[in-house]
């Protein structure tokens, strides 16, 4: 060991001897305090502005470290290759073109520790290079707010390993050549040809497992994203392992006369045997991972963690149905095939390894679907999807047709795009994807399919009709479509686990398997049989949402004054010159605040800030009392001030603007209440009623506009859907560097320290060379 570090240490010391060390390792840090810095300058600016413009800021919300770290560390990790050839491409030929090489072998030295020296001597420098480098992110790290110190390590860890595992290229190239100049751009091509090898060739099934696992694009990606995995970690030092053996190998081969068939099988033994320890590590429920950063945002969240316990750990077998005529085809082509498994996938996979992929590929186009027949005038089903295939890069053969699909499963309600069907334990449902950018489902869908899996019943939200009610079912602009049954839309209820029906209740009461009533805005009277049966329902102590309308309180006020609640006529207005006075933005309460946990929500849940919001357009004034037991409180006001009040008047809204007249019954009030809440012990078990003077907000224009999405329908079915999956803001949103400092500070790390390390080269040379 004595002797590896004796030559470690004269390799390391020819390195600092050498102007091309020095060229790197300045390059390096100039590089790294250029990408590091210059945008700290912009940043900072832009936050004095903001802190002077707005009071409650709240800084960064995705994190400094998001933001702007991990992309500069990303960015710098593709110069590594570019610097790491010039290090290395005279390791070896250099005592071989010197002669030094024969004294060597004549030595008492084995050619291991010759190997072994050499490459521990490159790693102590890229350990120097790596120190130098951890100035700017020590400044990183007093620069920002609760810094994420364990992401930087993370990525410090990752710099390393590529510097090793390069390093170790080069020093294979080294010994392959004895013109230096060669050895570099040889070292280069290579590593050019591993860091893009993912690239090619991607159709074809056992390619792209083998360029998987030799291709280090993308290994250190989550490292540098603060996540570090054993698999990544391994696969590094494997790298180092192949190459260094392959050095070694080389050099001995030079020393002995062996037939070249001997030689080929220890390559090939090292390689097969790297291949192999490369396999095994790589495999599902043997990887152990580390989330350094703060928020855990590379780990899943605990809610779908808990939805993924709910399974027994038996088979989740996941089939994708690739359309090639459909929507996101591409996605799920065999050459996307390992960003499906590895970029969606695999933090699932994390918490529970037993899921099966199958894939099955087809042709098809809905009845009244001509695009492709337009665009291909006189082409046959079969012929567009050759020339599709062709076009794409993959063979046709691969792809069915749409009937031998339909002998698997029923894709007869879905719009023939880029589909996953779960199956578990003999059950099967489908997990969505939607349109390009954001392809894969969220974790709320896939939980949401998952809970249709692992539970005993479905859940069910009924909406009333034969009234003219909001329907789940139509598309019009008053309607419930997009949030309710639309599987389009990742928000959607028919998405996250939740399934909406209609019925009427003229012939027979309210269902036994509706978790949740919605009654929103009938336009003719309940009979009072129907009357009776929603009484009924809500004596039993289940949940319900109840939406009226200005103008149409009556058809429910038999029904609310039993809760003890009371919609009063009138509607709310507010004049103003850039929008119809019956229109406002309103303000959750804090218990309104508190009904679910959309992002909004959350924030303020736990950071008291900002809050949900909901759009109104025309919303009456609520007055309560509790009755039967009911809670009541207010979740949705809207503030009183002299500009506003209930119009009992005529309102004409796309006329002149109202006019406030005591004299026709028009009252204005300090806070007006458009939603409540009310709550109850019944049945040992609470029961949940909204009650809202407005029907409009709860459409999906206006519930995605302000993110309150599925809220009220979260509360109505006891929180356990949406399975919410918001995570906490990033704790480094704000730099403790002002402007100033930061001009300051960029000026010492792009000139300064560079201008120190090119004189600390200069005389560390020109003694040397007086020696």
């Amino acid at each position: 060991m004595k002797i590896i570090f004796k030559i470690a240490r004269a390799e390391l010391r020819n390195l600092f001897y050498s102007p091309i060390a020095w060229l790197v390792l300045i390059l390096f840090y100039i590089i790294g305090a250029v990408l590091l810095t210059a945008p700290v300058e912009r940043m900072t600016s832009m936050q004095e502005v903001m802190l002077e413009e707005q009071e409650n800021w709240i800084g960064f919300a995705g994190g400094i470290s998001a933001n702007y770290v991990l992309p500069l560390l990303q960015q710098f990790a593709k110069y590594i290759y570019m610097l790491v050839p010039l290090l290395t491409m005279g390791v070896i030929n250099r005592e071989v073109n010197t002669g030094t090489i024969k004294l060597l072998y004549s030595s008492p030295v084995s050619t291991s520790e010759i190997v072994l020296g050499k490459y521990l001597g490159i790693v102590f420098f890229n350990i120097l290079v790596l120190l130098v480098f951890s100035i700017i992110m020590v400044a990183s790290y007093f620069n920002i707010e609760h810094a994420e110190t364990g992401w930087y390590m993370a990525g410090l860890l990752a710099l390393f390993l590529i510097l090793n595992a390069f390093s170790a290229i080069g020093l294979f190239v080294s010994a392959l050549t004895s013109y230096q100049v060669v050895a570099a751009v040889l070292t280069f091509a290579l590593l050019f040809v591993l860091s893009n090898i993912n690239a090619l060739w991607q159709q074809y099934d056992l390619i792209r497992d083998l360029t998987l696992a030799l291709s280090m694009q993308g290994r250190a990606e989550l490292m540098l994203g603060g996540l570090i995995t054993s698999r990544d970690v391994i696969y590094f030092l494997l790298i180092v392992l192949l190459f260094v053996g392959f050095t070694l190998i080389k050099l001995k081969s030079t020393q002995e006369s062996k037939k070249w068939t001997a030689i080929f099988t220890r390559y090939t033994g090292l390689f097969l045997l790297v291949c192999i320890l490369g396999y095994f590590s790589s495999r599902p429920g043997y990887i152990a991972y580390a989330d350094l950063t703060k928020t855990k945002r590379n780990t899943l969240h605990p809610a779908t963690q808990a939805v993924l316990k709910e399974l027994d750990g038996s088979p989740l077998t996941v089939t994708l149905y690739t359309n090639l005529l459909g929507r996101s085809g591409t996605y799920g082509l065999p050459q996307s095939r390992n960003n499906y498994i590895w970029g969606f996938w695999e933090p699932y996979i994390r918490f529970y390894p037993n899921i099966h992929f199958k894939y099955e590929y087809y042709y098809g186009l809905k009845e009244s679907d001509s695009s492709y027949y337009r665009k291909y005038p006189g082409k046959t089903l079969e012929e567009i999807a050759v020339i599709q295939a062709e076009i794409l890069g993959i063979r046709s053969s691969i792809f069915k047709k749409k009937q031998e699909i339909d002998q698997l499963t029923d894709l007869s309600k879905e719009d023939l795009g880029l589909l996953m069907e779960l199956e578990y334990k003999g059950k099967k449902t489908f997990l969505r994807t939607y349109t390009p950018p954001d392809v894969w489902p969220t974790q709320e869908n896939v939980s949401g399919s998952i809970k249709r899996l692992s539970r005993s019943s479905d859940v069910r939200i009924g909406f009333l009709s034969g009234h003219f009610e909001r329907s789940p079912f139509k598309h019009a602009r008053r309607d419930y479509q997009n949030h309710a049954i639309s599987k389009s839309e990742p928000i959607s209820l028919i998405n996250n686990g939740v399934d909406c029906d209609t019925f009427s209740l003229q012939q027979s009461g309210i269902p036994a398997n509706v978790n949740l009533l919605v009654i929103a805005d009938p336009r003719s009277e309940y009979s009072q049989e129907e009357k009776n049966r929603i009484n009924q329902y809500i004596d039993e102590g289940r949940n319900a949402i109840i939406l009226s309308e200005p103008g149409k309180q009556f058809i429910l006020q038999p029904i609310l004054s039993k809760l003890g609640v009371h919609v009063n006529n009138g509607i709310i207005v507010h004049p103003n010159e850039h929008e119809m006075p019956h229109l406002s933005v309103n303000k959750l309460t804090r218990a309104g605040n508190f009904l679910a946990k959309e992002r909004l929500m959350q924030y303020f849940q736990d950071y008291g800030i900002m809050g949900g919001q909901v759009w109104n357009e025309g919303a009456g004034h609520i007055s309560f009392a509790d009755t039967n037991g009911f809670t009541i409180e207010p979740v949705i006001v809207q503030q009183g001030n002299e500009n506003t009040w209930i119009e009992n008047g005529v309102l004409v809204v796309d006329s002149a603007a109202p006019v406030f007249s005591a004299a026709e019954g028009d009252v204005r009030k300090t806070e007006y209440v458009v939603a409540v809440k009310l709550t109850r012990k019944i049945n040992n078990r609470e029961q949940r009623i909204i009650v809202a003077s407005d029907a409009d907000f709860m459409t999906f224009e206006r519930l995605s506009k302000y993110r309150l999405n599925l809220a009220l329908y979260s509360w109505g079915l006891n929180n356990r859907y949406p399975a919410y999956a918001n995570y906490p803001l990033a704790v480094d949103r704000f730099f403790t560097l002002s402007n100033r400092g930061a001009q300051i500070q960029l000026d010492v790390l792009v000139y300064l320290v560079p201008a120190g390390l090119i004189l600390l080269a200069v005389i560390v040379l020109v003694r040397r060379k007086r020696k």
